[in-house]
């Protein structure tokens, strides 16, 4: 519950997993204020395969933090994959989301030249490690189009010590 004046983030989740062609959500917020309760549309337009895009690549597609080994790393872990310009012109990129609250995302300053690569860095909390999760953040490349690129971040596996038995 809200007082009057407050504010609050909300987290939607549309996963597209499983479609193949445009498809549209929406969601709303039921409140008992005064006026219309504010909704959001999303709209997505699924590609099959990742080197549809024709901008740039991502490599490996998914950020799986479950192969971080964080007893061999240091404090904030990190985890490292390649962006790659498959266009014919000179890119930059952008980060337009990202789960702020336990994920820092570098994405690498200058330009991308065609055929070339840069590594994004994800630096993560190290308060997430008994934490499950499934997120995602987003990148958008300076083409005409602004193309941008979903990310998804997970995590499946508990990280710390092993349980003791008694």
């Amino acid at each position: 519950m809200l007082a009057v004046g407050d504010s609050t983030d909300v987290e939607i989740i549309f996963n597209t997993g499983h479609y193949s062609s445009k498809t549209s959500k929406s969601a709303s917020i039921i409140c008992n204020s005064q006026g219309a309760a504010p909704s959001l549309s999303i709209t997505a337009h699924p590609m099959k395969a990742m080197d549809s895009l024709k901008v740039f690549t991502i490599s490996p597609a998914l950020v799986s933090l479950d192969s971080l080994r964080p007893e061999e790393q240091k404090r904030p872990w990190e985890y490292e994959f390649a962006v790659r310009n498959v266009s014919s012109e000179e890119l930059e990129l952008a980060l337009i989301s990202s789960p702020h609250e336990f994920v820092q995302v570098d994405v690498p300053g200058g330009s991308i030249s065609p055929g070339s690569e840069k590594t994004v860095k994800v630096r993560v909390d190290h308060g997430i490690a008994d934490q499950l999760f499934n997120k995602s953040f987003t990148l958008e490349a300076s083409d005409s189009a602004r193309t941008r690129i979903t990310v998804p971040l997970s995590k499946a596996m508990r990280w710390g010590p092993a349980p003791v038995s008694n």
